[in-house]
């Protein structure tokens, strides 16, 4: 998977971005934001194949990030064991400036 380390975002821009799955295996996406934490909202979600019958494995997901206020946030999205193991770590660093 192939994240940016950097992002520059205006006020109501959305990255998006497909992200790696495991959930067959017990991982889990769990993104942690430092910095000014309230200038994005970050989120992993499912994509549901149309036919779920012929999935295999776990269903593609997809990292979004809206810009919602001025500010320097870092995330940290990791794909962790619920026990604890990471599998996978990915730091992004979102500028969001104002204007879109």
């Amino acid at each position: 998977m192939n994240l940016p380390s950097e992002l520059e975002l205006g006020v109501g821009a959305q990255f998006r971005a497909p992200i790696t799955g495991a959930g067959s295996q017990g991982y889990r996406w769990l993104a942690t934001v430092t910095g000014d934490a309230a200038a994005v909202d970050v989120r992993t979600v499912g994509v549901v194949p149309a036919d779920e019958a012929e999935a295999h494995g776990s269903y593609a997901r997809e990292l979004q990030i809206d810009a919602l206020a001025v500010g320097i946030a870092h995330v940290d999205l990791a794909l962790t064991h619920a026990g604890g193991r990471v599998r996978e770590r990915h730091l992004v660093v979102v500028h969001v400036v104002a204007g879109g």
